[in-house]
């Protein structure tokens, strides 16, 4: 699977749209949300460095370069657009609240936010059909997990220790991002699955008292699969903040 990124820059458009995948994730994570920008809006949909190559890509890129990245999609949107709506997932969610505290955003529209992680029994069979990429599989949850995974695999399984920064840095992000969503004044709809994998509910908690900020809940939802109820809650409510009542 490929794993392009997109992109669809209008000169002078009111509205644009910056898509942020998350940890070892990919840009096809937005596939249910990108058919509901209207074409007369700007998209960036990144596919973040070391993604969407090889176990030794992953390894040799950094949470600063990935920061990097976002900071210099929102400088390019923000140039030519009023209006930037920030759509994000997992890690990504992390750098779109650090930037939108930084400058505002016109609004935020984020996915399982790892503010608590607690790795789950349902993470290891996550992970063993992640890594059985080529066997069948008859489980939406975990078929979901897979194509959510864009690094290729590698048999040399020495090889995944360079992760081990890449999560360290993760980890440090988590805490500062604790630190900061207080801060967040813009609009901000948080959805936080009820069977995530990995994000503990308790992610939920650290967004509690600030207005700006608006949290539901997933109820048959894991970290990378929606169920068909919630994942129509989910596109309304993206469409809804595409097009802001007047």
């Amino acid at each position: 699977m490929p794993h392009q990124p997109c992109a669809r820059l209008l000169s002078g458009g009111e509205t644009a749209v910056l898509f942020v995948h998350g940890i070892l994730g990919t840009p096809d994570h937005f596939s249910p949300f990108l058919s509901l920008v209207p074409p007369e809006y700007s998209v960036i949909n990144l596919l973040l460095e070391g993604h969407g190559g090889s176990v030794r890509d992953f390894s040799a890129a950094s949470m600063d370069r990935w920061k990097q990245q976002v900071r210099k999609a929102l400088q390019r949107l923000r140039t030519d657009h009023n209006r930037v709506v920030i759509a994000a997932h997992s890690m990504g969610t992390l750098l779109a609240l650090q930037e939108a505290v930084k400058e505002p955003a016109a609004a935020l529209f984020l996915l399982n936010i790892p503010l608590s992680v607690r790795p789950t029994p349902q993470l290891l069979s996550t992970v063993w059909a992640v890594c059985r990429s080529r066997s069948p599989l008859d489980d939406q949850r975990l078929l979901a997990a897979r194509s959510a995974c864009s690094i290729q695999q590698d048999p040399c399984f020495w090889r995944y220790l360079g992760w081990l920064p890449r999560y360290a840095e993760l980890f440090s992000e988590i805490g500062r991002t604790r630190k900061l969503v207080q801060s967040l004044s813009v609009p901000c709809y948080a959805y936080f699955s009820l069977k995530d994998e990995m994000v503990s509910p308790k992610s939920a908690g650290f967004l509690a008292g600030t207005p700006s900020i608006t949290v539901k809940t997933l109820a048959d939802s894991g970290h990378f699969y929606y169920a068909p109820e919630d994942l129509r809650l989910l596109q309304a409510d993206f469409s809804h903040i595409l097009h802001p009542l007047p």
